[in-house]
């Protein structure tokens, strides 16, 4: 009886405040067998095992949100990656951290999350075997990007007429009396009406205070309802030493029945320094997801990578095969 007391005179209290504000946990737990190759000639090494995350990796997270009137709302969100196969987490909330305020005026978002530039790519590879492990990625011969960014300010505008953006400006926090920061700023422009997805994005990345790379990406993605397909272009400008890239891929999503999906993706890439091409690299990949529930998947995909240098000589290959199950929750 005091316990039902006690919980009364707590929810009396609180009850106004419970009414607009509220924190939700969620994840996914994914984990799947894999047999994985790597490297060339005498140095190809396959291994097989228990992996963890092959359709997206597992991950906790708390999201807490507060209605603060006038159709302004407080939010956050704490995201902790871990490893399902060994128990181990990444550390601390590696995948989002953030606070934000949303409003009329878009919404602001101070802390660790995904870049505008990332938003853009994402586009491409929406279907792409599923933006997964088996997902073919051969970009960044020379470079690739910084998908999240830490100390970093993000606004994302509101919907005009299908029309929306986002920046992201990440402060380097690491300048030293003889190192400059390493500064990040990034942006996306897209469009999204009925069946239809474009976008652009841009990113540059400081490394001691000089420009390192600046990244370029443009997304097309359609539904024709029996298939959807997604199409990317992507270009890095680099140093005098890391030279450039520039690249695309191509991915289609076919659902069978209401539960079985297939996907195929392909990429490919080239390096150029000094107006040379070092690296050439392509690859493919298949794959396909069963809905046991609206909450649990099966799936299994293959992925193959390869990469030339300049003269065509074989310098990395990658084959990945796995069969695993995901459950959000």
């Amino acid at each position: 009886m005091k316990k039902s007391l006690i919980a009364l005179a707590v929810l009396a209290a609180t009850g106004s405040a419970m009414a607009q504000s509220s924190v939700t946990l969620n994840g996914r737990v994914d984990a799947y067998l894999s047999s994985k190759t790597t490297g060339v000639g005498a140095a190809e090494l396959t291994q097989t095992g228990l992996t963890n995350g092959g359709l997206t990796g597992s991950r906790w997270a708390l999201n807490g949100t507060e209605d603060l009137g006038g159709g302004l709302k407080a939010m956050f969100k704490l995201e902790n990656r871990f490893s399902i196969d060994d128990g181990t987490s990444v550390g601390g909330f590696s995948g989002d951290a953030y606070l934000a305020l949303a409003g009329g005026f878009g919404t602001v978002k101070l802390g660790r999350t995904y870049t505008a530039f990332d938003d853009a790519r994402a586009v491409s590879n929406g279907s792409n075997v599923f933006d997964s492990a088996f997902t073919p990625d051969v970009f960044g011969g020379g470079a690739d990007y910084a998908s999240r960014a830490a100390n970093g300010i993000r606004y994302e505008s509101p919907v005009f007429s299908g029309f929306s953006g986002a920046v992201t400006y990440a402060f380097g926090e690491d300048k030293t009396a003889t190192t400059d920061a390493n500064d990040l700023i990034s942006m996306h422009v897209k469009y999204a009406t009925g069946p239809v997805v474009a976008a652009y994005g841009y990113q540059e990345e400081k490394a001691a205070g000089a420009t390192a790379n600046k990244f370029h990406q443009l997304s097309a993605a359609y539904d024709f309802g029996v298939a959807s397909v997604s199409a990317g272009y992507e270009r890095r400008n680099g140093t005098a030493a890391t030279g450039d890239d520039k690249g695309y891929n191509l991915g289609v999503n076919v659902p069978v029945g209401a539960a079985l999906n297939l996907s195929a993706g392909y990429a490919r890439e080239e390096t150029e320094v000094a107006g040379a091409t070092t690296v050439k690299g392509a690859g493919y990949g298949i794959g396909a997801t069963y809905n046991m529930s609206k909450r649990t998947i099966l799936y299994t995909g293959f992925k193959q990578t390869k990469t030339e240098n300049g003269a065509g000589a074989e310098t990395a290959k990658v084959r990945l095969f796995g069969l695993g199950v995901r459950h959000n929750f």
